[in-house]
């Protein structure tokens, strides 16, 4: 069971894939501009990263790093650094969050809608506002119920994942009108957590 929920599969697809297109903007790379490169590299290999990537929430750690070092030679390609220069600085010039946090902002995103817009409306019947037991001031911040599992992998499905990572985040985020404007807010909250900025 735990092989099967570990999406080995999936991700050395996305690994294969990917490949060729680093291979071939690297062939190229000399003969075009930075932001062409960067362009070229969030459309051909960026998109597959992401992919269904709210799936690999709490996934194991190993098959994270594999898509990481994707995005870690795709950073590199773009920029022209070499693979023994610390990646990190590269990832926050280029404002790409690191695979992790790419699985979170795609989460709460999907969150976000289901809350909102209920939809998917499968996905809104499963979350559930949190009321507490008393009045309290963080009563009039949204949090949801997160369901109690008896069972470890059960805490990477939606019902689970969604509540956590939503009451993660500091209601100046979750408290948005507007999924533009939730997305623009998640995305530097996240981008200050990933690269320490203050």
């Amino acid at each position: 069971m735990s092989t099967l929920l570990s999406f080995q599969k999936h991700i050395n697809a996305i690994c294969q894939s990917t490949s060729f297109h680093l291979r071939a903007l690297r062939h190229i790379r000399n003969i075009v501009s930075e932001e062409t490169a960067k362009t070229v590299a969030c459309s051909m290999v960026q998109g597959r990263l992401d992919y269904c990537n709210s799936l690999l929430h709490l996934s194991p750690s190993a098959n994270l790093h594999k898509l990481q070092r994707i995005q870690n030679s795709l950073a590199r390609i773009v920029t022209g650094k070499h693979r023994h220069e610390h990646i990190t600085p590269v990832l926050a010039r280029l404002h790409w969050l690191p695979v992790k946090y790419r699985v979170h902002f795609k989460l709460a995103v999907i969150t976000f809608n289901a809350l909102t817009r209920q939809q998917p409306s499968y996905l809104a019947e499963l979350l559930s506002v949190h009321v507490p037991r008393r009045d309290l001031r963080s009563g009039n911040y949204q949090r949801l119920l997160i369901p109690r599992n008896k069972l470890k992998f059960t805490d990477r499905a939606f019902s689970h994942a969604a509540p956590t990572i939503w009451n993660g985040r500091p209601t100046s985020v979750t408290s948005s009108s507007t999924l533009e404007h939730f997305k623009q807010s998640l995305r530097t909250k996240l981008y200050n957590r990933a690269f320490d900025c203050n």
